[in-house]
Order: structure tokens, then sequence, then C-alpha cells
């Protein structure tokens, strides 16, 4: 366990994705539900930026169309907005830019009846800036970076390779991806946490949201281990396969792009692989043809 000298809560980089798709039907069955869930992601990164004067904050916006920055403005970064309610001018500017932003995000997407949203995208978008952000500093700047996805759409099978790719590529730069499911579950998402070291939580009722983001999304990663955690829940592992995109327990993998099928198929669709049918096949085919030989 660390010790408290060991824990360093500067040059904290949270960046969040949020599913913002107004097709879910968390959105249709409970009126305010949406309003509800952005009012407490936002106090969440203003508390973020509270812990330390160094933390630095990103908000993106997965939708049916595609993923967009709520913050910061990629239009107008350099843009000072002046307070006028008495609130800290970071935390003003913070949130002036992110719901002006969402309205643009939304009437983007208002014409869209699809019910998915591009979460993979979010998450190679928010990889991609954390990225940027490393790069862009000196070599004695240190900035220690986590994602946080935050969705209510639950698995996305389509979407099965996308999200295993940035879950790799977050473990290989050592960067935690934790996740809030709203009202239902994700396997996916549940994968990744558990490959990346994040924690995963289901919240079932959105007015509890915030708590349990302060609680157990907002202490960073040593800070986690010395709080009373629950313990993780069991991590479902099953893949989603090429063919249908469902998850299967048994399939096929090509042994040359490690793609699976639910099915036996001659020839993989993913790299065009020709392969030679099982054994157990071919002697049920010649059983089926001598039966039929017999018959006639």
């Amino acid at each position: 366990m660390a010790s408290e000298e060991d824990i360093d809560e500067s040059n904290q980089l949270l960046v969040v994705i949020v599913d913002v798709n107004p097709n879910q039907l968390m959105f249709a069955r409970k009126q305010g539900s949406f309003g509800q869930m952005m009012n407490s992601i936002l106090t969440f990164m203003n508390s973020h930026l509270m812990l330390h004067a160094t933390n630095r904050v990103a908000l993106v916006a997965a939708h049916s169309t595609g993923c967009s920055y709520l913050y910061p403005d990629p239009d107008q970064s350099s843009e000072i907005l002046r307070q006028q309610d008495g609130q800290h001018e970071a935390f003003y500017q913070f949130e002036t830019v992110v719901r002006r932003r969402l309205k643009t995000v939304i009437n983007m997407d208002l014409h869209s009846t699809a019910s998915e949203s591009l979460m993979a995208g979010g998450l190679a978008m928010a990889l991609t800036y954390i990225n940027r952000v490393i790069t862009s500093l000196g070599p004695a700047d240190k900035v220690t970076p986590r994602l946080l996805a935050i969705s209510s759409t639950g698995d996305s099978a389509a979407q099965y390779i996308n999200y295993m790719n940035t879950f790799f590529t977050a473990q290989k730069l050592n960067i935690p991806v934790d996740c809030c499911m709203l009202h239902q579950d994700s396997g996916l998402l549940q994968q990744g946490c558990d490959i990346t070291g994040g924690v995963y939580l289901k919240v079932d009722y959105i007015e509890r949201l915030l708590e349990y983001l302060i609680w157990m999304i907002l202490p960073s990663v040593p800070v986690r281990k010395m709080l009373g955690a629950p313990p993780p829940i069991r991590v479902d592992y099953r893949a989603a396969c090429f063919c249908h995109r469902q998850l299967v327990d048994i399939g096929y993998v090509c042994s040359v792009c490690l793609s699976i099928f639910c099915k036996f198929n001659p020839v993989c669709t993913t790299c065009h692989a020709v392969f030679q049918a099982p054994k157990i096949m071919a002697i049920k085919k010649k059983k089926d043809s001598a039966k039929k030989s017999a018959s006639t």
C-alpha cells in the first residue's frame, strides 16, 4: 500500500466521455434525467479541479452521429468568460463552455433515431487528447491521466473491435479507465475497467450519481487502495462474434487475424483467409451422404 508521501495529487488530467444520445431509454422514461446527469457530471469535474490548482479536465460527448469535444472548446479555446454571479471564474468558464457546446451537439442528433452511441470513438478521441497534452509538455513536466465513461445504452457488440483497441492502448499507456453505467450493465466496458485497473459502477438511481462519482471515482488510483471499496464483481469476458455481433461462449477463431465467429465459415470475412472444414463436419457430411445413398 502506498504511503502518504508517495501519493501525488497534482497534475491530474481527468477526461470524461459522456453518452448524450437523446434516444436513450433512460431519458425517455424519466423526465429531467438528462439535466440531472449533466449537473452531476459538471459538479464532479469541478470537484476534481478543486483538489489541486494544477488539475485539468476535458469532456467528450458521444452521440449517434459522432463524437465531439464539449471542453475545451475547439473553436474558441482562447476566449475568457467573466463570471456574473460570484462563481469562481474557472468553474464559470468550464460550465458555460460545456452548456453552449452541448446545445450544438444535441442539435446534430435531433433527426437521428439511432439508440446506439459511439462510445468507443469517444474513448479513442480521449486517448488522442491525452497524448496531445503529454507531448505538448516539457521534459520536466508530468501529468497523470485517467478516463471515465458514463453511459446508459448498455453493450454495443458492433463496436467490439474498437473497444478492445482502446482498452489495450490505455493499458499500454498505463491509463486507468473507469466506467459508470446508468440503469443497466455493459460487459464490454466492464472488461475495459478490469483490463486497465479502473473502477466499474452501476448506478440504478440517477439521483445518486454524484454521490457515487465523488466517493468511488474522484480519488486517484493510489488513494482508492486505502478506501473501503466493495469487492469487484465478476467480469464477463465473453467475446462478440464478428458475423452477428453477439456475445458467444464457444466459437471459431481465425488463426490469421484472430477474428471470432459463432459458426464455421470457410472464408474469414475479415482477412479473407481460406480454411478447411473441421473433421467433425466432414465426417457428418459423409454419414449424411451414405444415408441418402442407402435410402435410394
